[in-house]
């Protein structure tokens, strides 16, 4: 079983936002998930759904994601993924997903989800996730491994 953890892309530092939960994609951050979307949907990765926090950035990587891979299961706000939030309650469940799903959200959040799952605690950061990182896990015989790792610093072609 794979599932597939992505940071949203950047996000704008307008100090005229009201809240942080409105804060949208900048237009590097756009640009940068959607060469990330591309590069994945290139690749025939298989997603059965795209999960999100529901803050305007997550929704807006959310949603170039799903238009580039077409997720039978569609592109969803969840509650759980923001960067606050803790991560022992996804990691519990995530080994009974029967298809291949995708999760939009925030660090710390997905830094500590990742070293949760391959550590069994915490903060110990196995992968930086910068924005519009993408990490691809797998679930073998009782234990997660990293199948691989994007990111728009390392894409071919990056400008």
């Amino acid at each position: 079983m794979r599932i597939y953890l992505v940071r949203h892309g950047k996000a704008s530092k307008d100090p005229s936002i009201p809240t942080d939960a409105e804060r949208p994609l900048t237009k590097r951050g756009r640009a940068d998930v959607e060469a990330v979307a591309r590069q994945i949907a290139q690749s025939g990765v298989d997603i059965h759904q795209i999960r999100h926090s529901g803050l305007v950035r997550a929704a807006q990587t959310a949603d170039i994601l799903g238009d580039h891979l077409q997720p039978p299961g569609g592109v969803i706000a969840v509650k759980g993924l923001h960067y606050a939030d803790p991560v022992e309650r996804l990691a519990h469940e995530l080994h009974m997903e029967p298809y291949p799903v995708m999760f939009v959200g925030h660090n710390p959040f997905m830094e500590n989800l990742v070293s949760l799952l391959l550590t069994r605690k915490t903060g110990l950061t196995p992968v930086w996730f910068t924005t519009s990182c993408t990490v691809c896990m797998e679930f073998i015989e009782g234990e997660w491994s990293i199948r691989w790792v994007l990111n728009r610093e390392i894409m071919p072609g990056k400008d």
